[in-house]
């Protein structure tokens, strides 16, 4: 296929699109558009519709389409802008209606009125369904049409400025101006509250004013999702809603059904069950406190399953609805049973990529009601709380303590060890089909019992599962009803843990076929730490030497797995790669899999695997993904405080992933840097803009007068810093036991040994780098003394002792002593320095000094030495912390409006142009005048009063119409 590296010339043209703010629509039936014709094709996609954002505005449903080609080697395609037609979609609670002031009394009346009969669940969900009859009745007076409601008010505000131009404007005019405009600004929120919820945006808040941006992202959201044709299963086209529906049904219904046959069980392996203790403590009755705290933690924002009410609704009225929904909770936990309409579920179909063919190219995700969401919250927040004590280490996903970011360490280690030792290797990354959904619900029962979880917690499964049954959203219409037998639903909270269980007995087979000699991973160094595989969730990656009857043994381990848990190999979606191995050989090794080879480097869990970061290709990925999340046509609906927010987003997800592991070169961090330079002074429709303020300056924490944007090496090495920090506190996890036996421990006993190999394709290098920068801010708290080295560790004052009594460590046989050793356990202090001959005078009078200033010193057998960061008053390690540390500035002079500016709940737009003000770069005419005279067509005319002299001061103080509005202010304040 396609080349994936990017040439100079796909940069240069995709920075065009991104500067021009152009959209590219989704092309909906192909991939690429246009092929070589031979017969180990190369394609590419070298056609395609650009439009403005004017455009998208008009048509905000656009895709293309490609047609069939009869002649050229390129695909014709279509731009197609006709309205996309969805279906009846259900009840949707909407968001704005809690900022109705009346809202909440009125719901509080609706519920008490409900008066039902039957179980508590049953009586729970009833009476939501009353409520939203109530609600739809109450929504069109309360609201009615909010665009029909815009559209009257400023009919009638265009109404009444003609009737003031004329010269006929009376007081009662007046009044209902004021009145209307009050009544739009409701209007308009409210309008804004709406489309944020339907554009699933969580990193803006409504406020201000930006509908327009989160119109397109609904609007997009929705086209990408729309089905207008569908291949089937038999490869037939369909292109008819109804037999699309059908066929969709269909497919769920076989996907959710478990298939006919004897269910088997897996024995002679060690199932490390839960203690004894933690089975009770599942068990106990659920508490007021418990369930408020789920109901709180979750997403307010989340799409609501069929019974259509958000999570916002349970958080405004708890304490309407909290009695019953404890009573529901009481009777769940005595008999475990869940009905029917409380585990209705919606099946959205999310596109896994661009092109969407088959149903398979969808991603099923569940809309599970509300009720049953916070029922599982509960759940799953318990079930947290033990699954370390079962699961292994090789799992990293939903376990306390463990990190994504471990596994891809450990598997780019353990591969550049491998690569160094000249030993044969490969690396088998494999992929379930449809994992989540084959998972067989007797083989999760059976998991559960031989881990000891109580008879209880297992009925509590049981009906969290067996109740369940589906409907499928198409184009926005609830489509049939699945009965479901097997699999386990993706937006289920409880799902990713009960999953987590089931793929850990594949690593307690793998565990036991090594001690059986039926499979070898990769033994690592000097403690000969063994990694045969790595699981997060269902991503899973083997390491095995090149014998082929381990590779087929391991083979057979997977099917054994598979026919027992449900979870089959996707072999079309699985990839081996060979470690100082020849193509001929691995090509032979594939075979036993049939799947395919993979060159270096590989992807797992989203980051590179075998590359190395100094190269410019390495960050493609990075630099693509900030380029998509700061799209030119953004700025084009984005205010000024939107484009911040958006920046700040870019910050903490897309490359904070790559740099928490990897040292960015200079050049991407530039690159970087610019790409949000550019954005944040860019504008809608009017060409390059200035950039008022320094980047330097920009860049500043908040409190110094910056945004808090950072360095971009700067949160790097902050970044890299918390694996030091996290080191010497876990001592048992498998990433540390794999970084000690390759790099031992350093003298001081609490580091990773800092001297690394040459190879720039091993993470720990630029890691142990980040080592000087980290250990200044690092100091050792004294227990039993037993860890903390007495001469050479930093544990008493700014200085180590061997540095401030030189002489005195000359002279000690052992340099290597701890406070212990020295000090002794008890008072008065030992005084073990083991000096290798007689002091002089002056060394005399040192060690006199030594000991008066340790006098003080009392060691505590009972407590182990520590260590603490001197950044935080908690003494834990913040990436936060070491990054202001690495950012100071030198002479800093604190921006005195900092506090106030960024803590008051003003719109983010206002708060940012206050900024800019305080800073005296608004582009003002005096500015316009020095900087772009052109744009300065009056310099002296002050926009506002039409008097001379537009400055920053004048504008915001000084002005007579401004000085009236500060005058009105502070009225409304009643500060005059």
């Amino acid at each position: 296929m396609g080349d994936s590296r990017l040439t100079l010339n796909m940069r240069c043209f995709d920075e065009f699109i991104r500067e021009s703010g152009l959209l590219d629509p989704p092309l909906r039936n192909a991939a690429f558009t246009w092929s070589n014709m031979q017969a180990a094709p190369i394609c590419k996609r070298l056609d395609r519709f650009l439009f403005s954002a004017e455009w998208d505005s008009f048509f905000s449903q656009s895709f293309q389409e490609a047609l069939p080609r009869w002649t050229s080697d390129h695909s014709p395609i279509c731009l197609e802008t006709n309205s996309l037609k969805w279906g009846p979609t259900p009840f949707r609670f909407e968001n704005m209606w809690l900022l109705h002031p009346e809202f909440k009394e009125k719901f509080r009346d609706w519920w008490q009125e409900c008066l039902v009969e039957g179980w508590e669940g049953h009586k729970f969900m009833r009476k939501l369904k009353i409520v939203k009859s109530k609600l739809k009745e109450w929504n069109k007076v309360a609201f009615g049409d909010l665009r029909e409601r815009k559209n009257l008010i400023l009919s009638d505000l265009g109404r009444i400025d003609l009737i003031e131009q004329e010269g006929n404007l009376n007081s009662d005019l007046v009044s209902e101006r004021n009145s209307r405009r009050r009544e739009l600004e409701d209007v308009l929120l409210k309008e804004e509250v709406q489309w944020r919820q339907k554009s699933r945006v969580k990193w803006i808040k409504e406020g201000d004013c930006n509908s327009k941006f989160f119109h397109r992202m609904a609007t997009g959201r929705r086209s990408r999702k729309f089905i207008k044709s569908l291949i089937s299963e038999r490869g037939e086209t369909l292109s008819n809603i109804e037999v699309i529906s059908e066929e969709i049904v269909n497919f769920f219904g076989k996907l959710y059904s478990k298939p006919e046959g004897d269910s088997w069980r897996i024995e002679g392996v060690d199932w490390v069950p839960i203690q004894e203790e933690s089975a009770v403590w599942l068990d106990r009755p659920f508490s007021e406190e418990e369930v408020r705290m789920a109901v709180f933690h979750l997403n307010k924002e989340k799409a609501p399953g069929p019974d259509g009410f958000t999570i916002a609704v349970y958080q405004e009225c708890w304490d309407v609805i909290k009695e019953d929904l404890m009573r529901v909770f009481s009777e769940f936990h005595t008999n475990g049973v869940i009905n029917q309409s409380t585990n209705a579920t919606f099946i959205a179909m999310v596109p896994k990529k661009s092109q969407t063919l088959k149903i398979s190219d969808y991603r099923p995700i569940s809309l599970v009601t509300s009720l049953y969401k916070i029922i599982a919250k509960v759940l799953s927040g318990r079930l947290r709380k033990v699954l370390h004590e079962t699961i292994s280490g090789f799992q990293g996903a939903f376990v306390e303590g463990r990190h994504i970011l471990d596994a891809v360490l450990i598997a780019n280690e353990v591969v550049d060890e491998k690569r160094r030792s000249g030993e044969e290797g490969v690396v088998f990354k494999i992929d379930f089909e449809k994992a989540y959904d084959h998972v067989d619900w007797g083989f999760l029962d059976h998991v559960l019992q031989r881990k000891r979880f109580s008879q209880k917690w297992r009925s509590w499964i049981r009906g969290c599962l067996s109740s369940s049954s589906f409907a499928i959203l198409v184009n926005g219409n609830a489509k049939g009803w699945v009965k479901a037998s097997r699999g386990l639903r993706q937006g289920d909270p409880l799902s990713p843990f009960l999953f987590t269980l089931v793929a850990d007995v594949l690593s307690r087979l793998m565990i036991r076929a090594e001690e059986t000699g039926l499979t070898e991973g990769f033994l690592v160094r000097r403690d000969r730490t063994r990694v045969s595989m790595l699981q997060f969730a269902d991503d899973t990656i083997f390491f095995s030497n090149a014998s082929l009857e381990h590779l087929q043994n391991l083979k057979i381990i997977l099917l054994v797995f598979g026919q027992v848990s449900g979870l089959k190999i996707n072999l079309e979606k699985s990839s081996i790669s060979g470690i100082n191995i020849g193509l001929e050989l691995l090509s032979n090794l594939a075979l036993v899999f049939d799947c395919r080879v993979s060159e270096w480097p590989l992807t797992y869990l989203g980051l590179p695997l075998g590359g190395n970061p100094k190269t410019i290709g390495f960050w493609d990925p990075v630099v693509e993904r900030i380029s998509r999340r700061l799209d030119g046509w953004k700025k084009t609906f984005l205010s000024l405080g939107g484009r911040i927010t958006l920046i700040q987003s870019c910050l903490s997800h897309i490359p904070s992933y790559f740099l928490s592991l990897f040292k960015i070169p200079a050049s991407i961090a530039s690159k970087i840097e610019k790409m949000q330079r550019d954005f944040l002074w860019s504008g809608a429709g009017e060409g390059k803009k200035d950039h008022l303020i320094r980047w330097d300056v920009v860049s500043r924490p908040k409190e110094l007068g910056g945004l808090g944007f950072g360095k971009t090496s700067m949160r790097n090495i902050a970044l890299l810093g918390k694996w030091l920090w996290r080191f010497p506190r876990e001592r048992n996890g498998l990433w540390h036991k794999v970084i000690a036996s390759i790099y031992e421990t350093h003298p001081n006993g609490w580091d990773a040994n800092m001297v690394v190999r040459w190879s720039h394709r091993c993470p720990w290098k630029a890691i142990a780098q980040v080592f000087q920068d980290f250990s200044p801010f690092v100091r050792l708290v004294v227990g039993n003394g037993e860890r903390i080295r007495f001469w050479e560790d930093l544990w008493r004052g700014n200085q180590t002792l061997c540095s401030q009594f030189a002489d005195l460590y000359r002279v000690t046989s052992v340099k290597n002593l701890s406070v212990s050793d020295v000090l002794g356990n008890s008072y008065p202090l030992s005084w073990n320095f083991n000096f290798r001959r007689n002091l002089t005078d002056s060394e005399i009078e040192l060690l006199q000094s030594l000991m008066l200033s340790l006098s003080s010193v009392r060691l505590s057998p009972s407590s182990a030495d520590s260590r603490v960061w001197s950044l935080s008053s908690s003494g834990l390690f913040s990436v936060r912390s070491f990054f202001l540390a690495l950012s100071k500035v030198s002479n800093p002079i604190l921006f005195l409006p900092a506090k106030f500016l960024w803590s008051s709940k003003a719109p983010s737009k206002v708060k940012a142009l206050a900024w800019v003000v305080a800073h005296g770069k608004v582009n003002t005419n005096d500015k316009l005048q020095l900087r772009r005279p052109y744009k300065s067509l009056c310099p002296q005319w002050c926009i506002l009063c039409k008097g001379n002299g537009e400055s920053i001061d004048h504008l915001f103080l000084h002005c007579p119409v401004t000085i009236g509005l500060w005058h009105k202010l502070f009225n409304l304040a009643g500060l005059v």
